[in-house]
């Protein structure tokens, strides 16, 4: 395996792991159509030796604010 494919999959099993984690949170705070999200950043950091890989989760509730008399 190559070390970018070694990165990439170490990445990918972070973010599985924070979505398993979350991801009951996350539909728990779905609005009152049952949308929720999250959100993940995956920063790189090459310069340690393997790479340093830090993932995060955000779980969002998104508001839409609809002008009076919308339909």
């Amino acid at each position: 395996m190559t070390p970018q494919n070694t990165e990439r999959q170490a990445a990918i099993e972070a973010a599985k792991e924070l979505l398993d984690a979350h991801f009951s949170e996350a539909e728990d705070s779905a609005d009152d159509n049952g949308k929720f999200s999250l959100g993940f950043r995956m920063t790189f950091d090459r310069s340690h030796s393997p790479t340093k890989i830090k993932v995060t989760c955000r779980v969002t509730t998104t508001i839409t604010d609809e002008p009076s008399g919308a339909r």
